[in-house]
């Protein structure tokens, strides 16, 4: 788990280093952990990598296969946790999301209204994963459904369009 914590701010030493601040808008960490020690299942299905934390995914993937030639990166998204916040007129929430219903969230950043086929062409995710994902987000009201096929947001929650920034990205 140290070594993990290393590895994380040896990364954020190197990007602050290297990169614009600007360029650094993801608040990132990560867990690296050995298979050996960690059994843990890598999902069976696709995941689209949404545009906002794909240059630090990629920054990060760069960094660790230059460190350590030879080892394989397996992200498990599946057991990731984010923090989004949204940024409008004077009011802000602060979301704690799991990484597929923040891939949903970031996609209302270009839109205010989307079709189920739209979110799973958009994300990759299973339907039936994005079934759980957007029930979530409808019973918390953040997402609503008039008919089972569009999701908007949520209008009394959020009166203007949302604007989600990832600042942390737990891969566990």
């Amino acid at each position: 788990m140290s070594l993990s914590k290393d590895l994380t701010d040896q990364f954020r030493e190197r990007m602050a280093q290297t990169h614009d601040a600007a360029d650094l808008d993801v608040s990132f960490s990560v867990m690296v952990l050995g298979t050996n020690f960690w059994p843990l299942n890598a999902p069976t299905h696709e995941y689209t990598i949404p545009r906002e934390i794909l240059p630090t995914y990629e920054r990060f993937t760069r960094y660790y296969q230059a460190k350590h030639s030879g080892r394989k990166l397996t992200w498990l998204w599946n057991y990731s946790k984010n923090e989004l916040r949204t940024n409008y007129l004077n009011q802000k929430y602060i979301l704690m999301t799991s990484s597929y219903q923040m891939a949903v969230l970031v996609l209302y950043n270009d839109h205010d209204t989307l079709s189920f086929d739209e979110i799973v062409t958009a994300t990759a995710i299973s339907k039936e994963i994005l079934s759980q994902v957007l029930g979530l987000l409808t019973k918390a009201k953040i997402l609503i459904s008039d008919d089972t096929d569009q999701y908007d947001l949520n209008p009394s929650m959020f009166s203007s369009v949302l604007n989600i920034s990832p600042l942390l990205i737990s891969n566990d």
